[in-house]
């Protein structure tokens, strides 16, 4: 049976899903504008007062850690059992220990950083993996908001999004700054120009083959909707992103303030469907998130830059990875509606109160 099409196609409102899901994107330009015009100081003697790091802390503190207290909020804080449904088992907290065991098996290697530059580099392939996942979930509820159940056009949309957004990632992972990057090279050095050519074809060609299928009205018929303006906005900013920095740590600081306020405001729209506000209001929820954020960015930024011995420095960064991956592990179960069924209801009661 078709789903029925609601009163609007926004997953709140126009006003609010235009301030906070698309414009967001506004918050990670200036971001960027910033990060261009102060590139990242390359040096063997960083400084936590080196404006660049600065930023990328205060970040940290009041955007990423926020937006993971607010996760905790959304789950093992919430008053009620639905609310908790999903969340991992209590060993899943050993996960913050991965790290550190890889900092210090790699220490006692002959050649020391090579394990850990690939534990970093599938951190940072969860990561983005995490970003994009979340825009594939707000696509998906304006799918559902718009009435859209046809598997073919959510899979065409899903393509769209994962295309668009994996090809930025894969082609620096060619360039010449992924090599000065400090993680592994996984294809020939004289292969990269060849390989940047066949992947730049085969972006063009998929991605065009599928806006004609979305144009054609292949699988569902075509009219301009708030997915589209999202599907647009994201891909265009990966791009931007990743065509104007040259450091994973200023991409990821970017492309995820962008992400960090879109879940602020997804989570107090799931409250408000459940009558609350996320731990009783604006003061608890954000002192919660920004004592999270100063303890885990003074350890993952100011720290790490102060400190000189590789072994500590990794073992820090790892931990604090460790937070990151716990995150992605709840985040990636409670927002599932097949293991929370009250999740739709409660973002549909938290529109219609408004």
């Amino acid at each position: 049976m078709a789903s029925i099409p609601t009163s609007h196609p926004w997953i709140i409102s126009k006003r609010d899903d235009l301030l906070w899901f698309q414009g967001s994107v506004i918050a990670g330009l200036c971001l960027l504008a910033f990060f261009v015009a102060a590139p990242f100081p390359y040096s063997a003697h960083l400084s936590p007062s080196d404006p660049v790091i600065l930023v990328v802390f205060l970040w940290g503190v009041m955007f990423d850690g926020t937006h993971v207290w607010a996760t905790y909020a959304r789950s093992y804080l919430a008053p009620d059992a639905g609310s908790r449904a999903g969340i991992p088992k209590p060993w899943w907290w050993l996960i913050l220990a991965a790290g550190p065991i890889v900092a210090i098996v790699d220490a006692r290697l002959p050649v020391q950083g090579s394990l850990f530059s690939f534990f970093l580099l599938a951190a940072y392939l969860w990561a983005y993996w995490h970003l994009v996942r979340q825009h594939y979930g707000f696509l998906m509820l304006y799918r559902k908001r718009d009435g859209q159940d046809s598997r073919q056009g959510q899979l065409l949309d899903s393509f769209i999004l994962w295309v668009g957004c994996l090809y930025p990632f894969l082609r620096f992972s060619l360039s010449e700054p992924y090599l000065h990057s400090g993680l592994p090279q996984l294809v020939p050095i004289a292969a990269l120009p060849q390989l940047r050519f066949i992947l730049d074809v085969a972006f063009c060609v998929a991605m065009v083959a599928a806006v004609m299928l979305v144009l054609a009205g292949r699988f569902e018929q075509f009219r301009l909707r708030p997915k589209h303006l999202l599907l647009s906005i994201v891909i265009l900013f990966h791009l931007l992103v990743f065509s104007l920095l040259t450091h994973l740590l200023t991409i990821l600081a970017t492309l995820t303030i962008f992400h960090n306020l879109q879940y602020h405001r997804i989570v107090w729209q799931y409250e408000a469907g459940h009558g609350r506000r996320p731990l009783g209001g604006m003061l608890p929820y954000l002192a919660g998130g920004l004592m999270l954020g100063l303890v885990w960015y003074g350890l993952r930024v100011p720290a790490v830059v102060a400190l000189t011995n590789e072994t500590a420095r990794n073992i820090v960064l790892g931990l604090c990875w460790g937070v990151a991956f716990h995150h992605y592990l709840v985040d990636g179960r409670i927002w599932r509606v097949r293991r929370t069924p009250a999740l739709a209801q409660a973002l549909e009661v938290g529109a219609t109160q408004r």
